[in-house]
């Protein structure tokens, strides 16, 4: 049985909100942008660690093809990393490469703390994972 919101996963709705706020927030214009004490790469890197962990959560994952919904969710969330450096030109933002690099480096450290985290459930014997469809 899998975690539902009104019939729909919670990781759906957990990554659509987050994926939402994160548009928003990487494309408002420089000037209502807060200024926070800490690294801008930082916060690229935590950011984009949460989109990519959301989304190999929300990908449908098998037994069989554990490592399937990773692989999905690192291409989505680089080729989206690209455009959304990209697509902050027109807002009067820069697109910068070691922004890239930092939102390249989340996406590694957000699955890979999926991947733990799954391994984890999977040892304790949980059926978290467990498509319904098919048979254990």
């Amino acid at each position: 049985m899998q975690a539902t919101i009104n019939g729909l996963r919670i990781a759906i709705v957990a990554l659509g909100f987050y994926w939402l706020l994160l548009f928003v927030g990487t494309h408002l214009p420089p000037s209502a942008i807060p200024h926070f004490r800490v690294s801008d790469k930082l916060v690229h890197a935590c950011a984009f660690a949460g989109l990519a962990f959301l989304i190999a959560w929300a990908v449908p994952t098998k037994k069989t093809k554990l490592n399937q919904n990773t692989w999905i969710a690192a291409g989505i969330a680089i080729v989206y990393a690209g455009f959304d450096e990209l697509l902050q030109i027109p807002v009067g933002r820069t697109a910068d490469w070691l922004d890239f690099a930092a939102d390249f480096f989340g996406i590694c450290i957000g699955l890979t703390v999926y991947t733990l985290i799954r391994a984890a459930i999977l040892r304790a014997n949980l059926n978290l994972f467990h498509d319904p469809a098919e048979p254990l």
